[in-house]
């Protein structure tokens, strides 16, 4: 009777060379799935990133367009388009729209406080990476001072850097705000996130 024995290479297992072999595809394999991991990752938060600056602008665009759509309203459009020169002065104040200065729009309209009509002139500049609003308000018929470009109470939060806000008169009506900002605390390693936003705001029209 015959009995068959494995034979010795049947028995073998892998070679020293078969395993490396294997563990260096295996190791490739690993590092690919991994570089395709954080590269999702870093995908998602630049996403994540930018969404959250494209709402930081926007809010901070609805504040200054808001305003800025009042300007040169007044309380008692039937007087002002009765007025005098002598006592229409008032009105012919809040006319004036001025973005002379870079960065920063000057402009005034009429209100109520408690009841009364008062001129608020208002200013919305950039200044330190920050957007601010600055008013001078006055009772009628004084009219109030300008405040200053660089000058008022912040707009928008701290977490967001504005580098470069515009108002480009495109006539005496139309006026077009450009708003440009990157988050203070980006991550470095995705580089920083930057979008501009863009808004046209009309405004009253008044003759001087």
């Amino acid at each position: 009777m015959l009995v068959s024995f494995p034979s010795r290479r049947g028995a073998a297992g892998f070679t020293l060379i078969e395993m490396m072999i294997a563990m260096v595809i295996g190791l490739i394999v690993v590092i690919a799935v991994i570089a395709f991991i954080v590269a999702i990752m870093r995908s998602n938060n630049q996403t994540i990133q930018a969404t959250r600056l494209t709402q930081e602008l926007r809010a901070t665009m609805v504040v200054i367009a808001a305003d800025l759509k009042r300007a040169r309203s007044v309380s008692d459009p039937l007087a002002a388009a009765t007025a005098d020169t002598a006592t229409g002065q008032i009105y012919y104040d809040l006319s004036s729209i001025n973005t002379a200065t870079a960065g920063c729009i000057q402009y005034g309209y009429q209100g109520q406080v408690d009841g009364l009509p008062t001129n608020f002139f208002r200013t919305v500049s950039v200044s330190g990476n920050r957007v601010l609003l600055a008013t001078g308000s006055a009772a009628v018929p004084t009219i109030p001072v300008r405040p200053a470009c660089g000058t008022g109470t912040q707009i928008g939060s701290d977490q967001v850097n504005i580098t470069t806000l515009t108002f480009t008169a495109v006539n005496s009506r139309r006026f077009d705000v450009t708003l440009t900002g990157a988050l203070a605390a980006a991550n470095s390693d995705m580089g920083a996130v930057r979008r501009t936003i863009t808004e046209t705001v009309y405004v009253r029209s008044m003759s001087k």
